[in-house]
């Protein structure tokens, strides 16, 4: 059943927490918030987005749900510079930010975090329907966040209401079907509330077997529930956040096709084999707090996160447990004067385990344990009224360990290693800001970046026995910020340099790879985002990144190949998202009415060293009519990717034969949203 009764209950006792409320209606006005009214935390503290020196966008919750925005890897619709990839599968995703990118899928050039907790590999796409604001910190983010901050950071923060509140939603659309809750019980008046979070998603595949079986072989259906107790009384020195949630995902999306049948999404069975498939349990447990005297915060952030992955793959099975720990206690300092700061220490555990093929004359089984401890701190000083400088650093101590028994592919015989490395780092960041004129900040930013160096989590060859070093990158970045003509138009631009070394790569011919340090490679680029409101009725919105990213040296090892001069995988020159919402003068309903539309475009990726696998260049079109009652529901009737393109998010090779994972194609429906 598609609404699980085990929820339903749940869904009808905080509505009735919330029925004592009237029935508010959906925010109807503009959703473009003045930059000097936002607040953010992207250097863990908070700030005013117009006064962070470094590039930082911003998306509210209702700006994700204009552009249909359902989770993590549909944020490339509303940020510069984003793609993010399925290389088969939505539980490793590609992230690439300014051209840094990884192929290792087990240690990404990007970090996710909800509400201050890092998230696993595993665990990075996932749903955002109860968001207050989604905050893209673009770049090497070393100093604050350290390992895996390589390329840059995706802070999610959820809903804190402070009243009963509870909002019902849906989608039904040709291939998807989605219901929901998000609602908020007052236990005691300003100070106790509990948090509840329920989603399902139905995804029907598009994906049809030659044998004309199975039309829809590549969907998936997802249950995702959080809990949450908050004790924040107003006006308290402390307050502490504490919460629990679940998602169960089960999927036949690792499916790609050859690469000839990529535009009719054909998959031929009768070649490639049965399905493939996986299930993902994902449980996370968490609890934060802070305690403010004087002029200093004192928080906490405690958190444990449990993945249990089972993947079947060309008829084998390959089931993985994912388990971390993190712990982070930072002390921030604001007394009013030119002086703002925080400082902190972080600890990290992650346990890694991966089975291939049990059972089976073939089995392995592979453990891997990462471990971080940290020190980081951060200080702004005003110089003048107009001037300031930050100057940050972070000093880290990482550990890895590989403990593998199974098959050698390269001798078919068998083997067994437990080897351990460590490594230490230094991460600093300085930066300048003016306030050339109340309406326009410039900045300068040096900062570096670091991706912890490890082991091979899909261990096959006795070279993966060898651990791989830290791979860094130096980033160089002026940029301005300005609101011109009253607030009409608002633009940032970002212009950025970035040096990258010692790079984690795949090497070795195609069925025996390891990964290596070798290479460097540079990445240089413009970011420009603009929001232009003409009218008080329109308003026009535009993001995009020019850049490129090649090799400046890569010869591997192995194999001898030279790549120097190549481009970067999955890092594409061009990706710009231009979008339109339009208030429509009518009076006949009792409400607003709004037409919406949106272009995404991206030119060519290549998908290996090599660059001899690729997707052209292509763009994808969105429209959208919403009318919002004035006491009722919100009604959205939407078309994603109207043309129905097809093309790839990735390209391989298996056995000799190239394969490939389609797109999504086009997506038509309505959804429907409530606010009690």
């Amino acid at each position: 059943m598609f609404l699980k009764a085990s929820w339903l209950a749940a869904i009808s006792s905080l509505t009735l927490i919330a029925s004592n409320h009237s029935l508010r209606a959906q925010t109807a006005s503009s959703t473009q918030i003045p930059l000097d009214t936002i607040s953010v935390t992207a250097n863990k503290r908070e700030q005013a987005i117009d006064k962070v020196d470094g590039g930082v966008s911003v998306a509210t919750a209702a700006e994700l749900r204009e552009k249909n925005v359902r989770s993590v890897d549909d944020l490339q619709k509303v940020f510069p510079g984003l793609v993010i990839n399925s290389r088969g599968t939505n539980v490793y995703a590609n992230f690439t930010i300014r051209g840094m990118s990884s192929p290792d899928y087990y240690s990404p050039s990007v970090q996710v975090y909800v509400d201050g907790v890092p998230q696993a590999s595993s665990a990075m796409v996932q749903t955002l329907d109860n968001v207050e604001r989604v905050e893209f910190l673009r770049g090497p983010q070393g100093s604050l966040y350290g390992r895996n901050a390589f390329g840059g950071v995706i802070n999610i923060i959820t809903r804190k209401p402070r009243e009963s509140t509870a909002t019902v939603f849906g989608t039904a659309a040709n291939r998807l079907f989605a219901a929901g809750v998000n609602a908020t019980g007052v236990l005691i008046p300003e100070t106790l509330f509990f948090d509840l979070s329920v989603k399902e998603t139905h995804r029907v595949g598009q994906l049809k077997d030659s044998n004309g079986g199975n039309n829809h072989i590549d969907g998936s259906d997802d249950f995702f529930g959080r809990v949450g107790l908050r004790y924040a009384p107003l006006g308290g020195p402390f307050d502490a956040n504490m919460w629990v949630s679940r998602d169960h995902l089960r999927s036949r999306e690792e499916n790609a096709v050859l690469d000839s049948d990529v535009a009719n999404r054909i998959y031929r069975s009768s070649i490639l084999g049965p399905y493939n498939e996986l299930t993902r349990h994902t449980t996370n447990a968490g609890i934060s707090w802070n305690y403010r005297f004087g002029d200093m915060t004192l928080s906490s952030t405690t958190s444990f996160q449990d993945v249990d992955l089972q993947r079947k793959l060309f008829g084998g099975e390959y089931p993985e447990t994912d388990r971390n720990f993190y712990q982070e206690m930072k002390l921030t300092y604001d007394g009013g004067g030119p002086l703002k700061g925080v400082v902190g220490a972080s600890y990290w555990n992650d346990w890694f385990t991966r089975n291939a093929m049990p059972g089976t004359p073939y089995a392995s089984r592979n453990k891997v344990e990462s471990r971080s401890a940290a020190v980081f701190g951060e200080f702004t000083y005003a110089l003048t009224d107009r001037l300031d400088v930050t100057a940050g650093a972070r000093g880290a101590y990482d550990w890895s360990s590989v403990d593998f028994s199974g098959l050698d592919f390269a001798t078919f015989g068998s083997m067994a290693f437990d080897e351990r490395a460590s490594f230490t780092s230094f991460q600093p960041k300085v930066s300048l800001g003016y306030q050339l004129t109340d309406q326009v900040r410039l900045y300068g930013l040096i900062s570096e970046g670091y991706k912890a160096g490890g082991f091979n989590h899909a261990v096959s060859f006795a070279a993966d026995a060898l651990p791989y070093k830290p791979e860094t990158a130096w980033n160089y970045e002026i940029g301005a910020r300005t609101s011109l003509f009253g607030g009409v138009l608002t633009l940032s631009t970002a212009l950025y340099h970035i040096d990258s070394k010692d790079k984690q790569i795949y090497v070795g011919p195609v069925g025996m790879q390891v990964i290596r340090n070798a290479g460097e490679a540079r990445s240089q680029g413009i970011e420009v985002e603009a929001v232009l409101k003409p009218t008080d009725r329109l308003t026009l919105t535009a993001n995009a990144a020019f850049g490129r990213s090649e090799f400046t040296e890569f010869v591997d090892p192995l194999s001898g190949v030279n790549y120097t001069g190549n481009r970067v995988p999955f890092a594409p020159d061009v990706t710009a998202n231009l979008s339109s919402r339009y208030q429509v003068d009518q009076n006949v309903l009792p409400g607003q009415l709004y037409l919406s539309g949106a272009v995404h475009a991206v030119s060519r990726s290549y998908f290996d060293e090599a660059n001899s696998l690729s997707q052209g260049a292509f763009a994808t079109y969105d429209a959208a009519v919403e009318f919002v009652f004035d006491q009722g529901p919100a009604l959205r009737i939407f078309a994603e990717n109207l043309t129905d393109e097809a093309y790839r998010t990735h390209s391989y090779r298996y056995l000799g034969t190239t394969l490939s994972v389609v797109g999504q194609g086009r997506l038509i429906g309505a959804s429907m949203r409530m606010q009690f």
